[in-house]
């Protein structure tokens, strides 16, 4: 962007957003309810997020601009490359397949069915705390009486103590599925280690130009 003219450019002209706490970023899922605090306050609506704001135009703006950020895109992209596509399919696959087993765990399935048992005498029937979770993410905002099921999720799931069972059992499932694929992994891994290496010295010799 620079050799074409724009000296000021100095990103992708986004503002990030403001990422939320990670305290709060996903207290309620297959695990139960993380965090009383957050129960009170959030429900099962997930934290609001600030859009990205797009910064303002730099100087030359228009279709002379557009154009060298098309081109200067695709030559980055062409310089750079991606790492296989296989091996984040593989991780994807692998991940989903963890997931699916912790569930069906036969620890994880006693402690979500204590943790059922709990809600119920709470006044809240569910199955799964996910199915809790969606019944009341409908609504475009938490009610009062999703707080206090909130609130009940994560009383029940330190009861039963769900969540350190079921996280541990996930990553008890990851760990073999990683030693199962260690050979496809690794070459993954040296891949997108090879990219970001590029990338290094590609910016590295851009700003000695």
């Amino acid at each position: 962007m620079h050799r074409a003219g724009f000296s000021a450019f100095t990103g992708d002209g986004l503002q990030a957003a403001q990422p939320p706490d990670n305290a709060t970023a996903l207290p309620a899922g297959p695990w139960g309810y993380l965090g009383a605090e957050a129960a009170a306050t959030l429900g099962f609506h997930p934290p609001k997020r600030t859009t990205p704001r797009p910064n303002p135009a730099p100087a030359g703006a228009g279709e002379a601009y557009d154009n060298a950020r098309v081109d200067c895109d695709r030559q980055a992209a062409e310089r750079l490359g991606s790492p296989p596509a296989a091996g984040g399919e593989l991780v994807s696959r692998l991940f989903d397949e963890s997931m699916k087993a912790a569930a069906k765990d036969a620890r994880v399935v006693e402690a979500t069915r204590a943790w059922t048992v709990c809600m119920t005498a709470a006044g809240f029937e569910a199955e799964t705390p996910d199915e809790l979770a969606r019944r009341y993410r409908s609504t475009p905002e938490a009610t009062p009486t999703e707080l206090s099921a909130a609130r009940a999720d994560a009383d029940c799931t330190a009861r039963s103590n769900l969540a350190g069972l079921w996280f541990a059992v996930l990553a008890g499932y990851q760990r073999q599925l990683i030693d199962r694929n260690a050979q496809a992994l690794t070459a993954q891994q040296e891949a997108v280690r090879a990219q970001d290496a590029k990338l290094t010295q590609l910016i590295a010799s851009e700003a000695g130009s």
